[in-house]
């Protein structure tokens, strides 16, 4: 038998999501922007798999123009 519970949130695009499941699984999702791989957290604790994926700073585009 396989056991699932499911829940999503939004909250202004702050965004919240918890699964539950019990037996082998794969899960592919698209993120809305670049993500800093550099600073990528996982953590496994009490039977829930905790992904954290801090956003790349924006940079602004900065050009300097010479004046004549």
């Amino acid at each position: 038998m396989r056991e699932i519970t499911n829940e999503t949130a939004d909250q202004k695009k702050g965004y919240f999501a918890q699964e539950r499941s019990y037996g082998s699984f794969a899960r592919s999702l698209s993120l809305p922007g670049p993500v800093d791989e550099s600073r990528i957290a996982a953590e496994y604790k009490n039977g829930v798999l905790t992904i954290t994926l801090p956003k790349v700073p924006r940079q602004k585009n900065v050009q300097k123009v010479a004046i004549q």
